[in-house]
């Protein structure tokens, strides 16, 4: 028997026998339906969480700050040391250590600043946040001004009172005008807009809106705000993220021999925690549906067993005819074997309609503000929620199809061997 027809045979069996052959390929269905659902969310939260890492730096990033509390002999412990990093710090790093690629001083203030313009009845007002920092963030980000310039060395040479905004800034304090040359008061300090950044967006993981956003020289930030040249905070970026250990060590090295050997400072990588989070979550999701799907799976495959033993039984004096005709036991065994086949990849392939209908319905559902938020709150994101992506593994839909037809090998191996071990005189017999 040919191929083409045995695939049609199987075809048939399954409208001739519709709700035995429903109820046998639900299993599969299930099982596979469950493997892309698992791998369409989990790759979706991998995908925003990649997405956020490299809005803010990227994932091979790490930093440096000064902790209120430090943690000696197993309990926390206020961080009294006089010690803090200054600019001199960030240059050590940059010079003599060999898998930093970028150091960014920053001096942080992520919301709630005064930023206001103009006077009398035509003054407008906005909070946003401020970063005292260095043109380095801008390279290391891959951030540019969509017009003017953003902080140069020059400006932090001499203490200049330069400021490049946010869109939503902009948006806020001039709304019909060209930012760039004009007066804002960041805190009462006067400052000259140079630039207006590209439009970036809200960090979900932090909450910070970085399009409302005021960014300055490091030292007026210094001078003006904080009265010292402290640097509170750096972001370190390494060769590549495999390489974040060595750079920690590196970096801990420079600042211990500059500060007494005193460990007054916390290193922390944000990006490689994160995404170890998201990781672990979607290795979880893969245990519990892998098993689920697992379990149907089995169970679908015990349904094409038995169905295809029902059909041996039913049709013991068609193969009986087909063997008395010259028919080969190999011939029965493989025609069985594809019939069983059939019946799985029909099921397989409703698995996969069904798994990528349930992958995009849930990325329909979980873009939803108050749904997604809800979600991202579980999470512990801070930022507003966004849409998240949908995500159809062709991969995944190869070996879904891949494993329906194994599964319909497997378990239709012995009905097939049964099939092919009658007997033309037994089968013509059978009633």
């Amino acid at each position: 028997m040919r191929s083409v027809e045995s695939v049609m045979q199987g075809i048939r069996a399954i409208f001739e026998n519709k709700l035995r052959s429903s109820l046998t390929l639900l299993g599969i269905m299930i099982g596979i339906a469950a493997v892309l659902a698992m791998v369409s969310i989990s790759d979706g939260a991998r995908q925003i969480v990649m997405s956020d890492i490299e809005r803010i730096g990227g994932n091979n990033q790490f930093m440096i700050f000064k902790d209120r509390w430090s943690r000696r002999g197993g309990r926390f412990r206020r961080n009294t040391s006089p010690e803090y990093m200054v600019y001199n710090d960030v240059l050590a790093i940059e010079r003599e250590c060999p898998s930093v690629t970028a150091v960014i001083p920053r001096v942080p203030e992520f919301r709630g600043v005064s930023i206001s313009t103009g006077q009398g009845m035509a003054a407008r007002e906005t909070r946003a946040g401020y970063q005292g920092t260095t043109q380095a963030l801008m390279e290391s980000w891959a951030w540019y001004p969509e017009d003017g310039r953003f902080v140069e060395e020059s400006d932090e040479i001499d203490w200049n009172r330069a400021a490049t905004i946010g869109v939503e800034v902009a948006d806020q304090l001039f709304p019909e005008s060209d930012p760039v040359g004009m007066q804002v008061k960041i805190r009462g300090e006067r400052f000259t807009v140079v630039g207006v950044m590209t439009q970036r967006g809200t960090s979900i993981q932090y909450g910070w809106d970085l399009d409302n956003m005021v960014f300055i020289p490091l030292s007026t930030a210094q001078k003006r705000f904080r009265g010292n040249d402290e640097v509170p905070m750096v972001a370190v970026q390494a060769v590549s993220t495999d390489k974040i250990p060595k750079a920690m060590a590196e970096v801990e090295s420079v600042l211990k021999r500059r500060h007494n050997g005193d460990m007054f400072f916390r290193m922390w990588a944000p990006g490689t925690e994160n995404l170890e989070f998201v990781t672990t979550v979607s290795t979880l999701l893969r245990v519990v549906l892998g098993t689920i799907a697992g379990f149907s799976l089995f169970i679908g495959g015990v349904g094409i067993m038995n169905i295809m033993l029902v059909s041996v039984t039913e049709r013991t004096r068609e193969i009986g005819l087909r063997k008395a005709l010259g028919g080969r036991r190999r011939d029965i065994l493989i025609q069985f074997l594809i019939e069983a086949s059939t019946l799985c990849l029909v099921g397989g392939f409703l698995g996969i309609a069904v798994g990528v209908a349930f992958g995009v319905g849930s990325a329909k559902v979980i873009s939803n503000p108050v749904i997604g938020g809800f979600i991202g709150g579980l999470l512990g994101f801070r930022g507003d929620w966004v849409a998240w992506p949908v995500s159809i593994s062709i991969p995944w839909i190869l070996v879904s199809i891949l494993v329906s037809l194994a599964v319909g090998l497997v378990f239709g191996l012995f009905p097939a061997w049964k099939a092919a071990r009658l007997t033309p005189i037994d089968a013509l017999r059978h009633q």
